[in-house]
């Protein structure tokens, strides 16, 4: 058994832990592997941190290029493999025509799956993920699901996909506390925990004239005002590169990193709009550093900030990373406040929440 706080493990159980942004899920994990000093983590009733096994217990993290050794995953396996043994045939499947890619050439989904093959492959006998679908398409999530070991204990915030997945649940809410797993179905518990999975309704309204031409991948696309326009398509399809061209072009855009797009000392100067800090509930924390955040509310700021721009167009690019149940319903009235303001929305996605509340859907690759 491996206990962490108040969270129990059993050979053999799949458990999910939940929680909203900054609830503390990614400080558990990280406090799992010692890389905190508490909860204190106990293997098989021994102090874990005492002599850690992390062929043991191993974790992914919320960042991918926190743990990346090499440059290509070919490389990565190779240097793992020195070490002991592996399946390097799942780090095949996972990372297809992408094996030996340098990692910074990778989509940020591709880069996931990275290092998500380069832990399986290592076969721990518990494993700890954080936000595993993060950026992940639809082929993505089923390869990792079904690449998955019996035992592991994850963090996620797309409910939906862990329904099947789980058989216990844990939520962080004033304290951990298990809960049923029939709560997972529940949208009165879901909504009033601030968690993923209800349905998502946005009002919408007649669109203007065209604001936007643009020549995305050699699709002809327009963006009216007032409109949210999706694009879509695999890992690896373009959509990152299609909002960078679009960012060269005036567009506000939001891009996946967080850290590299902080420029001030605090978040209420990052956004500078109390409107936006009260849409985004950021009031209490105007007078942090940004970068002392959770990754959700990282990406709670950035968008805050682009809103509070006054740009004719924004971009996000896969802006539902790390969003929970709450950021979800603020984000989807922030686009129906830019729609009425007359603005136009450009947001890359894999997110089946997201692209139910756009107008138009636009697929490359």
């Amino acid at each position: 058994m491996f206990v962490v706080g108040d969270i129990e493990i059993e050979r053999g159980e799949r458990v999910a832990l939940l929680g909203r942004s900054g609830s503390g899920k990614t400080t558990l994990i990280r406090a799992a592997i010692c890389l905190r000093d508490s909860p204190k983590p106990f293997l098989d009733g021994r102090d874990f941190c005492a002599d850690p096994d992390y062929s043991k217990v191993s974790a992914v993290m919320q960042e991918p290029s926190w743990q990346v050794l090499a440059e290509t995953s070919e490389e990565e396996l190779s240097l793992i493999s020195r070490y002991h043994d592996g399946n390097i045939s799942l780090a095949r499947e996972l990372m297809g025509p992408y094996f030996s890619t340098p990692f910074m050439k990778l989509s940020d989904g591709y880069k996931r799956r990275f290092v998500l093959s380069s832990v399986l492959v290592g076969g721990p006998e518990y494993l700890l993920l954080d936000e595993p679908f993060s950026n992940l398409d639809s082929e993505g999530v089923k390869l990792v699901s079904d690449a998955l070991p019996h035992t592991y204990l994850m963090a996620e915030h797309r409910v939906p996909e862990l329904r099947s997945m789980v058989d216990r649940v844990y939520v962080i809410s004033s304290g951990v506390r298990e809960v049923n797993k029939d709560k997972l179905w529940d949208e009165d518990f879901l909504r009033s925990h601030g968690l993923r999975g209800f349905k998502i309704w946005r009002e919408r309204r007649r669109l203007g004239e065209t604001i936007l031409r643009a020549d995305i991948k050699g699709i002809s696309v327009e963006v009216r005002r007032g409109e949210v326009l999706c694009l879509v398509g695999s890992n690896g399809s373009g959509k990152t590169t299609a909002i960078k061209q679009l960012s060269k072009r005036g567009v506000r855009a939001v891009f996946q990193n967080p850290d590299l797009q902080f420029f001030l000392k605090t978040v209420g100067e990052e956004v500078n709009s109390s409107e936006a800090l009260s849409l985004f509930n950021l009031v209490h924390l105007k007078d942090r550093s940004p970068y002392t955040l959770s990754y959700g509310e990282k990406m709670r700021v950035l968008m805050a900030s682009a809103i509070a721009s006054g740009s004719k167009v924004v971009a996000f690019d896969e802006p539902s990373t790390g969003m929970d149940g709450d950021s979800l319903i603020s984000f989807v009235r922030a686009l129906e406040l830019l729609s009425e303001d007359g603005r136009g929305i450009v947001i890359a996605t894999h997110d089946r929440d997201v692209v139910e509340v756009c107008d138009s859907v636009v697929k490359l690759g």
